[in-house]
């Protein structure tokens, strides 16, 4: 049984669970150790293979450990590596002296534990009837604080046919358009460079006709945090459309739907950003896509979400890219602290005016959702480049 730790970033998590003390204490098992985010040296657990168990019937569970400053996530997955949802799992954490106990009270499979001090922390699961436990992992927490990547990333990206993608991925950005300002000439286009935005809703693009009518660049969706379970979702085009892209010779940008709760998720979807792109190929920030879902996210107050916004484009700074922020007018104003977003580019998009009604300093405009492109098949988003190369 693998019991794998990943890092993440430090955030006041206290969504699910108790911190009570137990008497219970967690399992002995042969560690290793290495280096992980913000400092954290976290002894994980591992085995070729996996324990034997008395009931062949019992589901083998992993634990998968989020650690940054002095936080911690806590994922019950199952085989497939999915959080495993229904039951109310309860995680124990010993310094040795005392345990205290975590309950996952919204039966999601995740659980968060915050402002743990210094030290070093054993982590394990109780034992539940019809789950086959993993041996608990060791995790050491330092008061000094630096970078490095998360290890094991990977395991918690997930593809299309692994969820219901018609329940994850529900971005909205209630922004409507006849196309009619558009096709009548009406959008004041003089200040910058055209291009456009595509994703897997723009099917199969045929980039070379792409480039010969004209288009600079495009940015593109790398993946989603779903709005249903929270999983980290590739779009199912963004390799085709990443690699297809650039060998035409058009400038390439990324961006990713987040729908993330806390710090440590956002951390997580820069990092996912990171496993499967290079700076070197980007011609534009890395976006953090921010709207409407119908979805987890949204409920989310102004200071929560404006920080989940930093700590995504901090992470991805870090990591060697440009960070940007793209919202609709609606968002900016009402449900994020965009004063707060200075250090970063801003993509706005509003339809149907002739230049942007914002107040607010934007490096790009996403005018309208009715473009028409050689080489894709329908209508595609339309931006202007004011500036993005800055």
């Amino acid at each position: 049984m693998l019991i794998a730790a990943t890092a993440a970033s430090a955030a006041a998590l206290s969504r699910s669970g108790s911190n009570k003390k137990a008497d219970e204490t967690v399992q002995e098992s042969l560690s290793v150790s290495y280096d992980s985010l913000s400092g954290i040296e976290a002894e994980v657990i591992s085995s070729n293979e996996s324990p034997q168990s008395e009931n062949s019937k019992l589901e083998p569970l992993t634990l998968l450990l989020s650690v940054s400053g002095h936080s911690l996530r806590m994922i019950v997955t199952d085989e497939a590596g999915d959080p495993v949802e229904g039951q109310e799992f309860h995680v124990f954490l010993s310094d040795g002296t005392s345990a205290f106990e975590y309950a996952d009270t919204d039966k999601d499979g995740i659980l968060y534990a915050q402002e743990l001090p210094s030290g070093s922390y054993r982590v394990g699961l109780a034992e539940i009837d019809g789950y086959e436990i993993p041996d608990a992992a060791s995790v050491k927490i330092r008061e000094k604080m630096t970078y490095a990547r998360i290890t094991n990333i990977n395991e918690l990206i997930r593809t299309e046919a692994d969820v219901d993608a018609e329940k994850e991925d529900t971005a909205d950005i209630e922004e409507s358009d006849d196309g009619s300002l558009l096709k009548s000439g009406g959008i004041d286009l003089s200040a910058g460079t055209i291009g456009i935005d595509v994703s897997k809703y723009n099917k199969d693009i045929d980039w070379k006709a792409v480039k010969a009518a004209g288009i600079e660049y495009a940015i593109i969706r790398l993946g989603y945090r779903g709005s249903s379970t929270g999983a980290l979702v590739k779009d199912p085009y963004f390799d085709q459309n990443y690699y297809e892209a650039r060998k035409a010779g058009v400038k390439v940008g990324v961006y990713f739907f987040t729908q993330a709760l806390n710090e440590v998720e956002a951390e997580e979807e820069a990092e996912m950003v990171a496993s499967l792109t290079d700076p070197e190929d980007l011609s534009t920030p890395v976006f953090i896509d921010v709207e409407s879902s119908g979805g987890r996210a949204d409920s989310l107050d102004k200071v929560t979400r404006t920080a989940n916004i930093k700590k995504f484009c901090d992470t991805i700074e870090t990591l060697g890219y440009r960070a940007g922020v793209y919202a609709n007018k609606k968002w900016f104003t009402k449900y994020i602290n965009t004063d707060e977003l200075s250090d970063y580019k801003i993509w706005l998009a509003q339809y149907k005016v002739r230049t942007p009604t914002w107040d607010g300093h934007y490096d790009a405009w996403q005018y309208s959702s009715k473009g028409s492109v050689e080489g894709i098949t329908g209508n595609v988003d339309l931006n202007l480049n004011l500036s993005l190369d800055e």
